[in-house]
């Protein structure tokens, strides 16, 4: 009798263990694919970020600046 309750309680601690082993992995699949994501957007965001930089520095560099004077007409 204690043989089968020993061998019930060895098939139950595997299956738990099995089962916690399981949810681990999804859990961690989840925050990996969430992980991926995050890092995605952000890189996308700071792709944005450089181009509106260089559209500024584009508007602000002394030679476009100068270049827009010459094409304005002057309203004196």
């Amino acid at each position: 009798m204690q043989l089968k309750l020993r061998f019930i309680f060895v098939v139950f601690y595997f299956t738990a263990v099995s089962v916690f082993t399981v949810y681990i992995r999804c859990a961690n699949n989840k925050i990996f694919y969430r992980l991926y994501a995050t890092v995605a957007q952000q890189n996308q965001l700071k792709q944005r970020l450089w181009q509106k930089q260089l559209e500024l520095e584009n508007k602000i560099n002394p030679a476009a600046i100068s270049e827009y004077l010459r094409e304005s007409p002057d309203t004196d």
